[in-house]
C-alpha cells in the first residue's frame, strides 16, 4: 500500500510541478496582455488631445492596484498616474514600438501615442505582483487540493486492494496451519483472484490426497491387525500343540510354525499391495491354487474346534481376472467370519454364474436377523465383532469390479461375484 502511495505522489509531482509553472507563466502573461490592451485602449482615446496639445479627457478608473500614465514625447508626466523613472521604457515606446518590463516590482507596459506619423506621446500602464501573485496562488492552491484528493484516492484503492489481497492470505495461512495441525477437512474459500484460488486448489487437493492417505494406512493398520489374527491363532495353536507332548519330535511343529510365518508374511505383502492400489497383473485366478490354500489355512483351525470344511468345484468355472491377493483376503474374512459367528459345517463352493465367477461360504448357524446393511459399515455400532472384515473384503471385491453380498440367510451364506474374462 505504501508503494502504492508513494507512486502515486511522485506521479502527481512529476505532472502537478510542470503544470504549476505553467500556470504561474500563463498568469503572468495574461496580465501582461491585460495590461497591452488597457494601454492600446488609453493611447486611442488620447491620441487627438495629445497630439494638439489639449486638455486630455477624464481617463476611466483602471482596476485596483492598476496606474495608467501618459507621457509626452520627452519623457514628461502630463496626465493620470506613473511613475517618474522610467526612461528606458519610454524611449523604446517613443520610437514606435510597445515595451514591456518592470519598474519599481511593478508589471510595466508602455504603447506609443501616434498621429499620423507621428509619435504624440507614450501610455505606460504599471501593475503591482500582489493581483498576479494571488491568481497564482489561487491556481496552485486548487492544483494542490487536486493533488490531496488524488494521492487520497489512491491510498483508498490501495488499502482496498490490499485489504482484498491479505485477506485471503490470511485465511489461507489459517487453512495451512489447520491442515499443518493435522484437520484434513479444512477447506479454503474463493476469493475471486485467479491466483490466490489456485494455491487454494491445491491446498484443497492436498488436504484430499492427506485425510485419504491418512485413512488408507489407518484402515490398514485395522485390516492387517484383524487379517493376522487368523493366522497367530493357528501358529499358537500349532506351538501349544507341540509343547503338549515334549518327547514327540519338535521338527514337524517348526516346519509348520515356519508355514504359518509365511503365510503372516504373505498376509502383510498381500495388504499393503491392495492398500497402496499397486497395479495387478492380468494373470487369471488359479481356483484349484486358491481354494488349495483356503484349506491349508483353515482346515486344521475348523477341526480343532469339531467343525468341518467342505470345498466344492463345480467345473467348468469361468475365468477371471480377479487378484489372487485380493480373492486371498476376501475369503480368509468370510470363512473368518463363518468360524467366529457360525456353526456346523463351514462350506466352500466355486462355481460359474452366468458369465461371472461365483465364490460362495456357508455355514450352517442361525438365520442373521440384524440389519444386512450395517453388516457391510466399518466399525458398525451394532457389529457382534470388530466390524471391520465384512467392510473390508466388500471393499476388496468393489475394487476389483466384484460385489459381494449375504444372498442367504439360512443357511447364512455369503456370495463374491467376479465378472469373467471376455472371450478373445
Amino acid at each position: 500500500m505504501g508503494l502504492t502511495v508513494l507512486a502515486a505522489v511522485l506521479a502527481t509531482a512529476l505532472f502537478g510541478i510542470p503544470l504549476a509553472a505553467a500556470a504561474a507563466r500563463y498568469f503572468i502573461a495574461d496580465e501582461h496582455n491585460e495590461l497591452v490592451r488597457t494601454a492600446d485602449t488609453v493611447a486611442v482615446a488620447v491620441s487627438g488631445d495629445l497630439a494638439r496639445a489639449q486638455k486630455l479627457p477624464a481617463l476611466a478608473r483602471p482596476e485596483p492596484g492598476t496606474q495608467v500614465g501618459i507621457y509626452d514625447p520627452g519623457g514628461r508626466l502630463v496626465g493620470g498616474a506613473g511613475p517618474t523613472k522610467a526612461a528606458a521604457l519610454l524611449a523604446r515606446a517613443s520610437g514606435g514600438t510597445t515595451a514591456s518590463g518592470q519598474i519599481n516590482g511593478r508589471y510595466a507596459v508602455a504603447v506609443p501615442v501616434s498621429d499620423g506619423d507621428t509619435i504624440a506621446g507614450v501610455v505606460l500602464v504599471t501593475a503591482g505582483h500582489a493581483q498576479v501573485n494571488r491568481r497564482i496562488g489561487a491556481a496552485w492552491l486548487a492544483m494542490a487540493g487536486l493533488a490531496a484528493v488524488a494521492v487520497a484516492a489512491s491510498w483508498l484503492v490501495a488499502r482496498r486492494q490490499a485489504r482484498r489481497l491479505t485477506n485471503p492470505l490470511e485465511r489461507l495461512s489459517l487453512a495451512a496451519e489447520r491442515l499443518g495441525a493435522g484437520d484434513f477437512t479444512v477447506r479454503s474459500e474463493a476469493s475471486g483472484i485467479a491466483e490466490i484460488d489456485s494455491v487454494n486448489s491445491s491446498l484443497d487437493r492436498t488436504a484430499d490426497r492427506l485425510a485419504a492417505l491418512i485413512e488408507r494406512e489407518r484402515a490398514f493398520t485395522a485390516d492387517a491387525s484383524h487379517q493376522l489374527r487368523t493366522p497367530l491363532t493357528g501358529l499358537r495353536l500349532g506351538l501349544e500343540t507341540a509343547l503338549d507332548d515334549p518327547a514327540a519330535d519338535p521338527r514337524p511343529a517348526m516346519r509348520d510354525a515356519l508355514a504359518a510365518a509365511d503365510r503372516l508374511h504373505t498376509t502383510v505383502t498381500d495388504l499393503l499391495a491392495l492398500a497402496r492400489d499397486t497395479p495387478r497383473s492380468n494373470v487369471a485366478l488359479d481356483v484349484d491354487a486358491l481354494v488349495a490354500e483356503v484349506h491349508d489355512r483353515w482346515n486344521g483351525i475348523l477341526a480343532a474346534h469339531g467343525r468341518p470344511l467342505r470345498i466344492a468345484v463345480h467345473a467348468p468355472v469361468p475365468v477371471s481376472d480377479l487378484s489372487h491377493a485380493c480373492a486371498q483376503q476376501i475369503l480368509d474374512v468370510l470363512v473368518d467370519n463363518a468360524y467366529q459367528h457360525g456353526q456346523g459345517t463351514v462350506t466352500v463352493t466355486v462355481r460359474d454364474a452366468e458369465d461371472a465367477l461365483a465364490i460362495d461360504v456357508s455355514d450352517e448357524g442361525p438365520p442373521i436377523t440384524r440389519d444386512v446393511r450395517s453388516m457391510f459399515v466399518r466399525r458398525s455400532a451394532d457389529a457382534t465383532g470388530t466390524g471391520i472384515g465384512l467392510a473390508l473384503a466388500r471393499s476388496l471385491a468393489e475394487s476389483e469390479g466384484g460385489r459381494l453380498n449375504l444372498t442367504a440367510a439360512s443357511p447364512t451364506t455369503f456370495t463374491l461375484l467376479v465378472p469373467a474374462r471376455a472371450a478373445t
